[in-house]
């Protein structure tokens, strides 16, 4: 008998969010697939739809995985329970659930339903309770000139990281430039001057990696370019040379998010013979402290609980880096910083003073037709549009209809610039036939043509006569 599926299992979900007591058993389905976009599928909890359900168990990383797309999709876990419950016994395991469910208040089944519950807190981030900067140390105003303040730092989320000397994640900023002003990303992260001030360090996004010219006087061979390109680490340490200071021995790294390339001094590294719970052999502590990537399997987690993965110094994360799975690429870590909503290249965060949000900017860059709302023109006027990125050109465009259906002289109008105001009075309702010959835009609420509108039209209806 085939033993080695005995510990699989599949994920019960138990929907809160309309039950009217504690009492009462929310509705249950099993999970059935995990797709590209981390968003989670489920069908109903029957042994008909048992080919369907996603199969876990304790030897994979998928649990951890599918628990941070989780936690990203439905942002209230209070209103939802995890349950685990064995592949092979789908049916009867889902009904002896649902029995201690519904008496909950007995010891037993208390104890029972805890060994099976996925509990959100081990998944959930840390929080911490202080921050390595006193907030009252920093001169907020020098974010300012970037288009920043903390209450926007607090609301993106990225407060806490940049008082803890950690850099943020990707954000928006906008830099004057005489009478221009240049918007980018950035990550940002607080340093200290020679004077212990405490100031401001800008990590703009590149295009690509600089790896044709000599960084801090070492030059790349194309063998270390491959490498780095490919994996994201340089996989061995590099003597480099300071622009004022002497030479030392440093691991080299490409910031996944902004293709900046990170330096990280070798001695400034403790590297541990034991990883969690696992004494590393000489042969692969040798190798870890040159550089290269290490399998190691058999890792215990803060949870108990037993993974693998390949380690590897990132000068980045400023030590040592667990890889899960197969992703070890370079362009997987951009992808997964795309998934994580840090960056979408070349989709605005605000489009005609709307702020878009992350899965509005996936959509678009992803090459999909929103209907956005709310938008404001030049003249302050505001309008909806069909809206989607023009990948050639790197810009949105603006449509009167959806673009990916054909209209009935099978053309598809965009909507030039100054003529989104057109679009705002059609989207309100207020175009009629008095103004519907007009070609300038309409102001919001305009119902009738003005007196120099009325007259070019009466002008245009006599030369049509003449003729």
């Amino acid at each position: 008998m085939d033993n080695n599926h005995t510990d699989d299992y599949v994920l019960v979900l138990e929907d809160r969010t309309e039950v009217k007591n504690e009492a009462e058993v929310g509705k249950l389905s099993v999970v059935s697939n995990i797709d590209e976009k981390g968003m989670l599928k489920t069908s109903p909890a029957e042994e008909v739809n048992q080919g369907n359900f996603l199969k876990f168990n304790s030897r994979d990383g998928l649990l951890k995985n599918f628990m941070e797309n989780f936690l990203k999709q439905f942002n209230k876990p209070k209103h939802w329970g995890l349950y685990k419950v064995l592949a092979d016994n789908v049916g009867q395991g889902i009904e002896n659930l649902k029995t201690m469910l519904q008496n909950k208040q007995n010891p037993d089944n208390q104890q029972k339903i805890k060994d099976i519950q996925l509990d959100f807190e081990d998944y959930l981030p840390q929080q911490k309770n202080a921050t390595a900067i006193n907030p009252e140390r920093v001169d907020w105003k020098m974010l300012e000139t970037l288009g920043l303040s903390k209450e926007k730092l607090e609301q993106s989320g990225e407060l806490d990281k940049i008082l803890n000397w950690q850099k943020t994640n990707l954000l928006p900023i906008a830099i004057p430039v005489g009478d221009i002003t240049i918007h980018t990303e950035a990550r940002l992260a607080f340093r200290t001057d020679e004077e212990g001030k405490i100031s401001l360090a800008v990590h703009s996004l590149r295009k690509e990696p600089q790896l044709d010219f000599p960084y801090m006087g070492h030059k790349f061979s194309n063998e270390e370019k491959e490498t780095l390109l490919a994996t994201g680490n340089l996989g061995k340490t590099i003597e480099v040379m300071p622009k004022n200071g002497e030479p030392f021995s440093a691991y080299i790294s490409i910031d996944p998010q902004t293709n900046e390339l990170i330096t990280l001094r070798a001695d400034r590294i403790s590297i541990p013979q034991e990883i969690k719970g696992v004494t590393l052999s000489d042969g692969q502590y040798k190798d870890l402290v040159e550089g290269k990537a290490v399998k190691v399997e058999g890792m215990t987690s803060k949870n108990g609980k037993s993974f693998d993965a390949t380690l590897q110094v990132n000068a980045e994360k400023k030590g040592i880096e667990f890889i899960f799975g197969n992703r070890t690429s370079l362009q997987e870590r951009k992808v997964q910083n795309q998934d994580l909503g840090q960056s979408h290249e070349g989709v605005p965060h605000k489009l005609c003073g709307l702020e878009l949000s992350y899965k509005q900017r996936e959509a678009l860059d992803n090459g999909r037709t929103l209907y956005l709302k709310n938008m404001v023109d030049k003249e302050g006027n505001p309008f909806n549009a069909y809206v989607r990125m023009d990948k050639e050109q790197n810009r949105p465009r603006f449509y009167k209809w959806n673009p990916d259906k054909k209209q009935n002289n099978g053309k598809v109008e965009a909507i030039a610039e100054g003529n989104k105001t057109q679009v705002a009075v059609n989207n309100y309702g207020k175009t009629n036939e008095a103004t519907k010959d007009l070609k300038e835009p309409l102001k919001y609420q305009q119902t009738q043509p003005t007196e120099a509108q009325q007259a070019k039209q009466e002008q245009k209806a006599k030369r049509g006569r003449k003729m």
